[in-house]
């Protein structure tokens, strides 16, 4: 079983509830700390260890709510379409599967690693407390333990030995000592067969697995010692030692902070860990969760990158497994790594955690960062939007690829404001004030975030929010449409009898008929001459009767001035109707003088 949707409601740094999306999958959260990240920690770890004792929900809802309520609360959902929660009013978690998972111990934060790092104080590798106070201390085996956990066995030998002798329980010290020495055999053999090397149960070997994959050619042997019971019934000091070689040569564990760096003591400390882990993994059936909270401090990246490894490996397959980092590097990293996960990101917010995933929109990312007051990254995201925006409103031709340095690239939000002002302005439109203002405004703010003199000002606030309602004005607006109604290239004829004037003329752009919110209009012909006469003089002057037919050198200057709006032509026109003495013809009468394809322009304009 592997949890799909994780509901945290008020619980620590959660001020409202929130669903973390999982969806049966691995999972990478990074977050800057007091981000909020490690109450996804504590919450899962609160509901599993809630199958096993009573977790007091209204001390961990979060100190900032003051309305009174008792609605914190954890649940989980299963990819098995079953729910299980935790809350102020009660649980449902202590079924056998989620007792079976809580057995692993698997949840490991930082601080855990500490008790190995902590020996560098002391004369040798003693990490009895780390073991059987930690990570085995729920350990629970018929062979090993007799069916009860090691850390219970402990607590009882430690109990008996502490009472006192002389009145009460135990008259005689002997018969103090015969009692405590039942319980020191029952949770010696257990040491014996988890620490004693060769024995079947031998951590050794799942441990040094996976300390060689983190740090080839070093290795580790546990050194117990026997929990002896003195005349009087109390104990001796409890002790497992690490016994640590490199290549074969051992090191001088007298004197540990000589030989072993921060690296090498955190890959000790994790092997150990997910050793036991691995080791005990059988005992949960149904559900196996992993949980490593920031222990990636102590690694640099070749380590960091060695434990992705590792955790691609046959033994964790069955882990559903979540990690935690701080680091912005390294999270980056992981998305490369691990292509299958699920990858968060957490942000300190005025109202708890603000949380991106990889399936929430550029918009839905750019409230998440202005919500917990990263400005610029909220420009960033706000930019895609834009650009994503245009891109999606203009017509394709506006939205192809730009030439940088001589390659092809996707054009920016600069150049798509200008393409946006091109297609108005071949539309022979005025863009809407609200939108060019906007965009001249925030053009610098969004393309440039850290341009700004002060991130986290006021000033800054305020351009986002109004950069917000420029998006939002932007995709509300619905640019004008435009269809071809004659295209370019297309001949048409003129014939104007009164003036004995014929020509020949192109079409020199395609002419679209526009729809701006519902106003419908023509964009303006432009024309070049292929030929004219007047009065049978082909290239004839528009003055002059008869008429004087034009120098090859005049005709090309001529043509060089074209293409011709269709109103410079009428223009020129009117000048030979004058000459000959004819009133001026109309705009409407020249169009419809002009046939294509047995239609006139005014036809075609319809």
């Amino acid at each position: 079983m592997k949890i799909q949707n994780i509901t945290i409601n008020k619980y620590k740094a959660f001020q409202r509830s929130e669903i973390l999306a999982i969806g049966s999958k691995n999972v990478f959260i990074y977050g800057e700390n007091g981000s909020g990240k490690s109450s996804v920690y504590y919450a899962l770890k609160d509901f599993f260890q809630s199958s096993v004792e009573n977790i007091n929900m209204a001390n961990l809802r979060n100190l900032y709510l003051t309305d009174g309520l008792t609605d914190c609360a954890i649940e989980v959902e299963f990819d098995n379409n079953t729910t299980n929660s935790l809350s102020d009013s009660g649980r449902d978690t202590n079924i056998p599967s989620i007792i079976d998972a809580n057995r692993l111990k698997s949840f490991v934060t930082y601080k855990h690693l500490l008790g190995v790092h902590n020996v560098k104080l002391d004369n040798e590798l003693n990490i009895f407390d780390l073991v059987i106070k930690g990570v085995l201390k729920h350990y629970k085996s018929q062979t090993v333990t007799g069916g009860v956990e090691l850390g219970k066995l402990w607590s009882d030998l430690l109990a008996e030995s502490k009472i006192p002798y002389g009145s009460g329980k135990y008259y005689h010290a002997t018969k103090k000592r015969k009692a405590v020495e039942v319980k020191a055999v029952a949770f010696n053999n257990a040491l014996d067969r988890l620490f004693f090397t060769g024995g079947s149960d031998y951590l050794g070997p799942v441990v040094n697995k996976i300390l060689n994959t983190l740090i080839p050619g070093l290795e580790i042997n546990f050194l117990r010692h026997r929990i002896n019971v003195d005349q009087k019934g109390e104990l001796s000091k409890p002790k497992i030692a690490l016994l640590i070689s490199s290549n074969g040569t051992s090191l001088d564990t007298h004197y540990p902070h000589f030989s072993l760096n921060e690296a090498k003591l955190s890959a000790i400390a994790i092997s150990i860990f997910l050793g036991a882990i691995v080791r005990q993994s059988s005992f949960s059936q149904d559900i196996k969760i992993l949980f490593l909270d920031d222990i990636l401090i102590g690694l640099d990246n070749e380590h960091r990158l060695k434990l992705i490894k590792l955790l691609k490996e046959p033994e964790f397959q069955d882990f559903q497994i979540f990690i935690t980092t701080y680091d912005r590097h390294w999270y980056e990293v992981a998305k490369v790594q691990l292509t299958d996960w699920k990858f968060l990101e957490f942000y300190k917010g005025s109202s708890g955690p603000e949380i991106n995933d990889n399936v929430k929109s550029d918009i839905e990312k750019a409230v998440v960062y202005k919500n917990s007051y990263d400005y610029p990254a909220a420009a960033n995201a706000l930019r895609k939007v834009l650009e994503k925006t245009l891109k999606e409103k203009l017509p394709e031709t506006y939205t192809l690829s730009e030439e940088v340095k001589g390659l092809l690239k996707p054009p920016k939000l600069d150049t798509l404001i200008n393409r946006l002002k091109e297609y108005y302005k071949e539309l022979e439109l005025e863009i809407p004030n609200s939108i060019i203002d906007g965009l001249k405004t925030y053009k610098t703010v969004l393309l440039n975030p850290m341009s700004h003199d002060d991130v986290e000002s006021p000033i800054y606030k305020n351009d986002i929010e109004a950069a917000f309602k420029l998006v939002d004005d932007l995709q509300k607006i619905d640019l004008p449409t435009r269809e071809v109604v004659i295209e370019k290239n297309k001949v048409f004829t003129i014939d104007l009898p009164a003036i004995s004037y014929t020509a020949e003329i192109i079409t020199a752009n395609n002419i679209y008929k526009i729809n701006n919110d519902g106003a419908v209009t023509f964009s303006s012909p432009d024309f070049t001459f292929i030929s004219w006469s007047r009065q049978g003089v082909n290239n004839a002057k528009m003055t002059g009767n008869p008429p004087q037919e034009y120098s090859k050198a005049e005709w090309l200057n001529v043509l060089s001035k074209g293409p011709y709006k269709i109103d410079k032509i009428l223009v020129s026109l009117n000048i030979s109707f004058t000459n000959v003495g004819l009133p001026n013809i109309p705009l409407d009468d020249l169009k419809n003088a002009m046939t294509c394809d047995g239609k006139t322009l005014t036809q075609w304009l319809v």
